[in-house]
């Protein structure tokens, strides 16, 4: 397993984005341990469709994925505690087939824990961890003589700007071969209705995990951002077909990151960009990934709340 501190260089990025107009923290501070608790505890509320819907396709088409795809090495990006990955070992395991599963994430000590907990459950399973950035991780991996399946769920492509989706695209086509799959989960334009219930949950686990942001930047930088100062703003645009979370400033402050030498500003109101959430028309996106090397194979949309899993090949 990678043990490097998968966001040990990225202080000149932070200082970079809190310097912009409007202010930016990368998402990637969502998940640190706690950050990553509140996210699972989001998804396991009504409100938060996504991960239901997605395990739900799982479930209805592992024996056709497994069955188009063969039994390969599973690469999967931002696997978290890979819990819908498992519908897919279970395939290979009810075959008696080994399966070699890398799994790439930031957040080490789950990776770690769920690692333990998967070849305890799946005897011929063999997973290697790499608790990196996606970039890092696709260009550690191992020399496959065959075909892998990469995986990327969860509609975390959709978290990205136009030119981070551009990029990863091709460096995972680069990662690839001709003959590798690519099997992608991503949140389709639906009700505006039920994407603001997904991001304002009820419980309130969405807010926490945002703002959670700002502990882990203070643990990390030795900062002293005050949560209480700050609240959590989501908004869906169904002309752009994106969902926009913001932090809002709710006074005028002073924070300082004491190991990265910075002080920074906010005024009362100022919104400070954090994630954004993408909602794909599904031809739209066929032909981004057909344009980035990848043939479609199958896809899978569920009706009711327009979720899709996508089967693409690499040309």
């Amino acid at each position: 397993m990678s043990s490097e501190d998968p966001l040990a260089q990225d202080g000149p990025n932070v200082v970079f984005n809190l310097a912009q107009s409007p202010k930016k923290i990368s998402s990637v501070y969502v998940y640190d341990k706690r950050g990553t608790e509140l996210f699972e505890r989001q998804c396991g509320t009504s409100d938060y469709y996504l991960r239901r819907v997605e395990s739900r396709l799982l479930n209805w088409y592992a024996g056709d994925i497994v069955g188009l795809c063969g039994f390969l090495p599973i690469v999967e990006l931002g696997a978290g505690t890979s819990e819908k990955t498992r519908v897919l070992l279970a395939e290979y395991a009810k075959h008696g087939v080994r399966c070699d599963y890398f799994p790439i994430d930031l957040d080490t000590e789950t990776l770690s824990y769920c690692a333990q907990e998967l070849v305890s459950t799946f005897p011929l399973l063999f997973v290697h961890c790499l608790s990196t950035t996606y970039h890092k991780g696709l260009r550690a991996l191992p020399y496959c003589p065959g075909a892998r399946l990469f995986m990327f769920l969860g509609s975390s492509l959709g978290n990205m700007e136009w030119r981070e989706i551009d990029g990863l695209l091709s460096e995972l086509f680069d990662s690839g071969r001709r003959g590798d799959y690519f099997l992608l989960g991503a949140d389709l334009d639906k009700d505006p209705a039920i994407i603001d219930r997904a991001y304002n949950d009820s419980a309130g686990y969405g807010p926490r995990s945002t703002l959670n942001m700002l502990d882990h930047l203070n643990r990390r930088y030795g900062g002293n951002f005050v949560t209480d100062n700050f609240r959590y703003r989501s908004k869906y645009d169904s002309r752009m077909r994106r969902n926009e979370v913001r932090i809002e400033s709710l006074v005028d402050q002073t924070v300082t990151l004491s190991a990265l030498g910075i002080t920074v500003s906010f005024g009362a109101a100022e919104l400070i960009d954090a994630e954004v959430m993408w909602k794909f028309d599904p031809e739209e996106l066929g032909s981004l990934l057909d344009r980035a090397g990848f043939s479609m194979e199958r896809r899978w949309i569920e009706p009711i709340y327009r979720y899709g899993l996508f089967l693409l090949r690499h040309k």
